[in-house]
């Protein structure tokens, strides 16, 4: 099954009142791997409410793989909304995305810095050690979004920040 028709999929089960069909079908869509995406941010546009969150959720299904291209998709990606649920894809996936998703801490574009802390945030405690090592590193962008992430954080990160060692 190709992205698209899995999207057709996802469209008409979303629909259904049957839990099921609509998680059937995000597996589906999740089955095509990364090579999706492109077609979920197209759908993401034109989707409902409801079935965003699906096609967010295929996407965290899609685990690892998923990571980078979700990171380029934000990038180039100007609809608020979507970034958003792609964030929250992301921030699905979890602790495997922390080293991609600090890396991304600098990026170049403000809209996928934020994007990332955002999902960073998300993934709450975990990130602290690799926040932590970044704030203490040599690249002063990623320094200082790391600190604002740890300080958004609360006061587990603040601690964290001002931590001698992280457990």
């Amino acid at each position: 099954m190709t992205g698209k028709d899995a999207i057709l999929l996802l469209k008409k089960a979303v629909g259904e009142p049957d839990l099921t069909a609509r998680r059937s079908a995000e597996e589906a869509l999740a089955s095509c791997g990364p090579s999706a995406i492109p077609e979920i941010v197209t759908a993401l546009k034109e989707a409902k409410t409801t079935m965003r969150w699906y096609l967010a959720r295929s996407i965290a299904r899609m685990g690892l793989p998923a990571i980078q291209p979700t990171i380029d998709a934000i990038r180039s990606e100007d609809d608020p909304d979507v970034r958003r649920y792609l964030t929250g894809s992301l921030a699905s996936i979890g602790e495997k995305a922390i080293p991609s998703l600090i890396s991304s801490l600098a990026d170049d574009d403000v809209g996928v810095r934020g994007a990332v802390a955002l999902a960073l945030l998300r993934i709450g405690d975990p990130a602290l050690p690799a926040l932590k090592k970044a704030s203490e590193g040599d690249d002063p962008l990623l320094r200082t979004c790391a600190e604002l992430v740890l300080f958004r954080m609360g006061e587990e990160g603040i601690m964290t920040l001002f931590s001698e060692d992280v457990e």
